[in-house]
Formats: C-alpha cells, sequence, structure tokens
C-alpha cells in the first residue's frame, strides 16, 4: 500500500466550490451504524477497529492532508474493512479520496502503476473521462449526497464513470469503470439551507433542468463535505470496446465505409493491446452466385497489397473458390525461409515482409460472411491465445462483414433497377416519354439533365387487402409448442447421458432445462427469450455436439436431440414447419388468383395493378384516362373494376376455405376493401421505384389506407375484418349505394349471404366518420361453390 497524494484530474471546472474536508468521522459513524446490526463473529473485529480509532484519534475531526503520515495504522484499517479479506492486493486497483474531489490519499500499488511513468516511475495525471475533453465536477453525484442527508430526498445518480488510461508508447486506451463509494462522507450545512418542494423531483422534468435549478438554488458554497472516498477500478476494455463496435455497427451517421471500418480497426487493436498488427477484414461477396474481387473493399488486405495490381484479381479469385470451399483458422506464426510444399500465399506475404500471419474465417448464421487477417512484420507476434482474446468480437464482425455483403448486394441491384427494371405495359408508354425528354435535355446541351416526374392525373384508385387472421399469435404459438417438445427431448437426453458420464455440468445443465421447461408456460419476455436462445444455441448446442463428436460411446444418447432440432425434419420444429407451409399455400394460392386476373384486368380497359407482401397480400389499382389517352375512358369500367374486385375477394373467400384440409395448421383470411370515389393524382417516387398519391388532398386516401387494417367496429372491441367476410369501407352514403347493389347481384346468383351488417366504425387517428358494409361469402353453394381441386392447383402453381 501507498500513502501519496494525488490530483488525478487537474483543471476542473467548479472545484473551487467545493469545500471539502478530510475526516474519519462519517466511517467510524457507518462502523457503529452496523455494529448496532451485526449478530456475527464480526462483531469483535468491529469493537477493536471502532475503539482503534477512537484511541488514535482522541476526539480530533478534521484533518490535514499534510498529516496524513500520522494515520497510515488508520487507513489500512479502512482498507481491510472494506476490502474482502482473502482479496490479493496485487490485483485490486483501490484507493481513498478525498471526499467528492478526484485527490488520492491512500491506494494498492496497482492504483498508483495507472498515474505512474513506467520508466520513471514518476507520478503523474494522466485520466481522461470517456468521450470528453474537458472536465467538470460530478454534479450529479454531489447533489445527490446534499438532497438525500440534508433533506431526505433520493435523487438517483450513478456512482460510477468510464476513464481511460493512455499508453504513451502505444497510443492505446485501457477503459476503467471507476466506482465511487461515497457512504463515509458527512454533508454539513454551513447555516440555515433553503427550503425546496420535494414535487420538484417527481414531475420527471428534464434531467438537466433539474441540475440547473439546483445549481442556482443550492450553491455548493452552503455546504462542506467532511469524510473520506472509497475508489474500486475495474478494467472494463473487452465490454468497452464490444459496446464501441456495437454502436459503429448500428449506427447510421457513419455511412462513410472507410471511416467505419478505421474505427472498427482501431478497437480491435485496443482490445488486443497491440499497435504493431495490421488488421483486415474482407467480405465475402459474390454475384450470380460466384465470387468477385472488390479493390475497395480489400483495401486494407495485406495478401491482396502482397499479391500486387497485375494478378491480384485472378489470384484473389483463385485462393476464394479454394478457401472457401473449406474454411478453416490458419495461423502462421513465423514465415522464416521458404519450404517445399508450403501454402500458397506464403510467398507473396514473405515478399512484402511480413514474418507472422492468420486467416480467420467469420460466420453470419452459419455462413462465411468474410475473413479476418492478422499479421505483424515481427514473428511470433500473432498466435492461438492473441486470436482468442478477438474471439469475444467476432459475432460483431460478422454483423459488419454481413453489413459490407448487403451493401454491395444492395448496390448490384440499384444498378439493375436503375437500368433495367420493367415497367408494367400500362405505363410504360409514359416511362419511354420521360426517357425520350431526358435525352433530348441532353443533346440540346442542357446540363445537367433531369429525369421529370412521372405523374397520372385524375386516375381512379382501388385498394384491397387479404390478410391471414392472427398470424402473430399462430407463429408464436408454433414456436411455444416447438420449444415445449425439444425441452422434453433435451432433458431426456441429459438425464441420460448423466447417467451414463457422472459429469457435474450436466447436471446442472438438466436443472437449467428444467427451469426454461416451466417457464414456458408464462409468458417470455424479449430478453427471456434472447437468454433461452443463447442456452439452446451456446450451452447446450455445443456441448451436446462435443460429445457426439468426442464420445462414440454415447453418441445414440445425443443423437435423438440432435435428430429432433434438425429445422427441415426434426419433431421440435414441427409446429413451425407446418404453420410455415399453411401460410405458403394461403399466399401462393391467394397471388397466382390475383396474377391471373390482373393480366385479364387488361383486356376490359388498362389498369396499373401494384402487391405487396405483407403476412397476407394488399394490392392497389388506379385506372383512370391519363394511364390510358389513347383509349377513351368511361366510369363504367370503374364500376366494372369495383364488381370484378368484390367478386374477386369472394372467390378468395371460396379458395382459401377450399384449402382447410390441405393446411397443416388451420388458417382464415379476412378481407377488405377500401372505396373512395373521388379521383387522385398519383406520382412515380424514384426513391422507393413505385407509385405514391400526390398533393395534400389526395394524402387523405393514403392515410386513410394505411390505417383501417385493424380498425373495430364503432363501441366494441370486435374487429371489423373477420373470416369469411368481406368488409367494404366508405366515407359517404353515395359510395356504398354503388356497393350495395353489387352485392344484391351477387346475392342473387348465390356466392354472398343474404345478411349485410351497417357499422360504423372507431375513430382513427386523423380519420373520422368512416362505416363500412360487411358481408358474408357462402362457400358451399352451386354458384358459390369452393374450386376444384384441379382449379386449386392452378391457382397455386
Amino acid at each position: 500500500m501507498l500513502n501519496t497524494v494525488v490530483h488525478i484530474i487537474k483543471g476542473i471546472e467548479g472545484a473551487e466550490l467545493l469545500d471539502s474536508r478530510l475526516s474519519f468521522r462519517g466511517f467510524v459513524n457507518f462502523l457503529k451504524e452496523r455494529r448496532r446490526e451485526e449478530g456475527t463473529m464480526r462483531v469483535r473485529f468491529l469493537d477493536y477497529v471502532i475503539q482503534h480509532f477512537e484511541q488514535r484519534l482522541q476526539g480530533k475531526d478534521l484533518i490535514e492532508i499534510e498529516e496524513l503520515g500520522q494515520y497510515g495504522d488508520l487507513l489500512e484499517l479502512i482498507y481491510t474493512c472494506i476490502s474482502p479479506a482473502i482479496s490479493d492486493e496485487s490485483e485490486l486497483v483501490w484507493a481513498l479520496a478525498v471526499p467528492v474531489r478526484p485527490t488520492v490519499i491512500y491506494g494498492t500499488e496497482p492504483f498508483y502503476d495507472l498515474l505512474r511513468d513506467p520508466h520513471t516511475k514518476e507520478i503523474k495525471a494522466c485520466m481522461m473521462e470517456k468521450g470528453k475533453e474537458r472536465h467538470e465536477l460530478k454534479y450529479e453525484l454531489i447533489y445527490s449526497l446534499i438532497l438525500r442527508q440534508v433533506y431526505n430526498i433520493d435523487f438517483p445518480a450513478g456512482n460510477s464513470m468510464v476513464r481511460s488510461w493512455v499508453n504513451e508508447e502505444t497510443g492505446l486506451s485501457t477503459f476503467y469503470r471507476m466506482n465511487i463509494d461515497t457512504r463515509f462522507t458527512v454533508v454539513v450545512p454551513k447555516g440555515p439551507m433553503p427550503e425546496i418542494d420535494a414535487r420538484l423531483f417527481e414531475d420527471h422534468l428534464p434531467h438537466s433542468e433539474v441540475m440547473a435549478w439546483l445549481k442556482e438554488h443550492i450553491p455548493l458554497s452552503l455546504v462542506r463535505f467532511e469524510g473520506i472516498n472509497a475508489l474500486t477500478m475495474t478494467d472494463v476494455t473487452t465490454d468497452y470496446v464490444v459496446d464501441s463496435l456495437k454502436n459503429i455497427i448500428l449506427d447510421p451517421n457513419i455511412i462513410e465505409k472507410e471511416v467505419r471500418l478505421r474505427k472498427v480497426i482501431h478497437y480491435l487493436k485496443v482490445l488486443v493491446r497491440r499497435t504493431d498488427l495490421e488488421i483486415g477484414l474482407v467480405p465475402f461477396l459474390k454475384v450470380n452466385g460466384k465470387p468477385v474481387f472488390s479493390q475497395e473493399l480489400c483495401r486494407h488486405s495485406v495478401l491482396a497489397e502482397a499479391l500486387g495490381d497485375e494478378t491480384m484479381a485472378k489470384t484473389y479469385l483463385h485462393m476464394v473458390e479454394e478457401y472457401f470451399l473449406h474454411p478453416q483458422l490458419l495461423v502462421y506464426t513465423s514465415i522464416g525461409d521458404a519450404q517445399p510444399g508450403e501454402a500458397f500465399v506464403l510467398e507473396p506475404l514473405r515478399r512484402i515482409g511480413i514474418k507472422c500471419y492468420a486467416l480467420v474465417p467469420v460466420f453470419y448464421n452459419n455462413r462465411l460472411a468474410g475473413v479476418m487477417e492478422v499479421s505483424s512484420r515481427t514473428e511470433f507476434s500473432v498466435d492461438h491465445e492473441l486470436l482468442a482474446r478477438l474471439d469475444v468480437v467476432l459475432p460483431l464482425l460478422a454483423q459488419l462483414l454481413q453489413r459490407s455483403v448487403d451493401e454491395f448486394d444492395a448496390r448490384i441491384k440499384a444498378t439493375v433497377k436503375e437500368n433495367f427494371t420493367s415497367i408494367q405495359p400500362a405505363v410504360e408508354w409514359k416511362f419511354n416519354e420521360a426517357a425520350w425528354h431526358f435525352e433530348e435535355m441532353r443533346e440540346l446541351g442542357e446540363y445537367p439533365p433531369v429525369i421529370e416526374t412521372i405523374y397520372f392525373k385524375d386516375v381512379y384508385p382501388l385498394y384491397g387487402a387479404i390478410d391471414i387472421r392472427n398470424s402473430t399469435i399462430g407463429r408464436n404459438g408454433a414456436l411455444r409448442r416447438d420449444l415445449e417438445v425439444q425441452f422434453d427431448i433435451l432433458t431426456a437426453t441429459l438425464g441420460r447421458l448423466y447417467e451414463a458420464v457422472k459429469l457435474q455440468l450436466i447436471e446442472e445443465l438438466l436443472f437449467q432445462s428444467k427451469s426454461w421447461r416451466k417457464a414456458l408456460t408464462g409468458a417470455l419476455t424479449t430478453a427471456d427469450e434472447l437468454s433461452l436462445n443463447t442456452f439452446l444455441k451456446d450451452k447446450v448446442g455445443g456441448f451436446l455436439e462435443h460429445f457426439s463428436e468426442s464420445r462414440p460411446d454415447v453418441k445414440e444418447i445425443v443423437r435423438p436431440y440432435l435428430e429432433a432440432i434438425d429445422e427441415e425434419k426434426g419433431v421440435a420444429f414441427s409446429n413451425r414447419r407446418d404453420l410455415e407451409v399453411s401460410i405458403q399455400l394461403v399466399n401462393k394460392a391467394v397471388n397466382r388468383h390475383l396474377e391471373v386476373a390482373a393480366e385479364e384486368l387488361q383486356k376490359s380497359y388498362p389498369s396499373y395493378f401494384e402487391k405487396f407482401r405483407t403476412d397476407g397480400i394488399e394490392y392497389d389499382i388506379y385506372i383512370g384516362q391519363s394511364i390510358a389517352p389513347d383509349h377513351p375512358f368511361d366510369l363504367l369500367y370503374l364500376r366494372n373494376l369495383r364488381l370484378w374486385q368484390l367478386n374477386s375477394m369472394a372467390t378468395i373467400v371460396r379458395l382459401t376455405h377450399a384449402l382447410l384440409p390441405q393446411m397443416p395448421e388451420r388458417l382464415e383470411t379476412t378481407q377488405l376493401i377500401f372505396m373512395h370515389s373521388s379521383s387522385i393524382d398519383i406520382s412515380f417516387r424514384k426513391d422507393e421505384r413505385r407509385f405514391d398519391v400526390e398533393g395534400g388532398y389526395n394524402i387523405r386516401y393514403q392515410v386513410v389506407k394505411k390505417r383501417i387494417d385493424k380498425v373495430h367496429v364503432r363501441d366494441t372491441n370486435e374487429r371489423l375484418t373477420q373470416p369469411g367476410k368481406i368488409a367494404i369501407i366508405y366515407l359517404n352514403e353515395r359510395e356504398a349505394d354503388e356497393y350495395r347493389g353489387y352485392i344484391r347481384y351477387m346475392q342473387e346468383k348465390g356466392i354472398l349471404t343474404f345478411e349485410v351488417e351497417n357499422l360504423e366504425l372507431e375513430e382513427l387517428q386523423g380519420v373520422s366518420g368512416l362505416r363500412a358494409l360487411r358481408v358474408g361469402v357462402k362457400v358451399d353453394s352451386e354458384e358459390g361453390k369452393a374450386p376444384t381441386r384441379v382449379e386449386m392447383e392452378r391457382m397455386k402453381d
């Protein structure tokens, strides 16, 4: 232990406001309080410490820093009381400090080592707070003490902070979490204290406003802090690096890939605490299933540098084809003189001075996302021990590499879309005109030429939605049933394995497995689900696979569980497979019906038809004179399209009903139509590559359309959309009368039931006055009978 005074941060803003004095009174009072509550053998020890302090101090309260040399035994007693009895002083980063000031007076060797020059051993202040270039008082901590001790008001404030120590030789930082123990500090008012209203801290005001109020009304000059603080430092470099990498990956503001990559490589060097390493991250890029070389994404690869410009791409692709077929960890701790039969990559690396090299495969969802290169120009600098330190960030690097792969794929798709996207024939003429106008501008020398916005004015919209009822509930239920099966098999497997091996770890896994099985009967939070996945995949999965591969005598015990969790055939995925099969069966049938119908619609009058996939299928149809200027438009085409839409929804009801016997998991669909009688304007949005409404008045149509999918009948909890029925939402009675005529026609044909509900709907955000018609579909009548098996197969193909 050392008794040296050090100001670990200098030049703190606001430090002149503090009146802070050293005193052992707070510590002694704390021990006396513990003595009254203690019922173990510690009583004797506490009695000894209290008596020793009182004898040594002889009523002395405040201690000057210059006098501390007289009280080394008391400082050591404080350390003995606070630190665990079996702790190793050489590993504990701990110190005592002046209350609420960064002035250390006593501490362990490891603590002072952080503050000493490694060569001269001279003390220096080299601590800085994470992310800050200047320092100010820890006001939240200080005012929480004042409020708790003077006003009996609880004002939560963090008593820890992350600090970084910079190694001046490497330039790398080590991050520590500093915990400040203020239990032995006493707040002493110098006079009458201002009255405050406790409700100020109950109104959930912004934290900054509360702190500003406190600084103004309770200046620090009104109180004195007496006592002593204990500081404990914990190395959190690994956690800090992991969090920093997460922020880099998730931060949408870091768009520049080069900036992102430099930051990642910096933190990897911080993690291994080595600056002499060269680290490269190379994503696995493919076009049409074949690997391709991107010089931009390989600029940090020493292997790409070693291969040279002329042969780089060709050699890289050859190596990729070989390596990515059988990815494995490659470590060359010493690349000396050439040896017969050595790996092909070593000679190019040797030429540029690389002395050791490692290639680490990085997987994302069990697929190779890319590789990490670690190399050095010093022999034996890269080994398995160093690479093991990087294991903790491999999942994050996998996300980063996969992001590069996804961005590359998106660029390829965007280029294809920009130059080769096929346009529906009904509106293709408009795009051809815009392209010609663009070329004309270039020919006339207008620079830069601009693609004009594609407009269609005064078109009539039709919106329809076919949704699978309670699909989310069904997915959750299927998952729960599968997990129950999986845990039943897992529990039985672990029980048999324990009888055969008698390994204590198996008994612990068995206990956790039974606990999770019981937990499945209740509600699981998102955090529970993550923990559950981690348990099954990382703990259990790796454990049982290891036994299956390394212990032939117990392979048959483990085999049933490994077979059960096979996603394609295993019994522990059967419910989810059944549900997915049913969903795909419904969606394929509905999608095929709409595709065939869309082709037929163009024969009566050209229209724009666009589908969207959700759990079910939504679609927009636009029809009007501006879409087909060469075809005279009449409202009869619109009415024909509306009748077709109603009949199409009835066909879908019958179709999905007829599919029920083929569904492993019974699913039903709901059908929704939104009737909008007025024409609107639409334009083509280049950023989303689709048509959208144009103009403030027309936006109302889009707003209503987006908010009606789960609307309820007014003054009830009943959803408007129901299986076996068609719901038609409208805004005024004139619109409804048109559909009532269509409904009567289809009732007479035996397609719809004779019960028609006229409903008022709940008010939605920004939307009121909605009404609806709801009518059932006959699924077994002659006209409304279900399609034959042949018809269904045609619709599913």
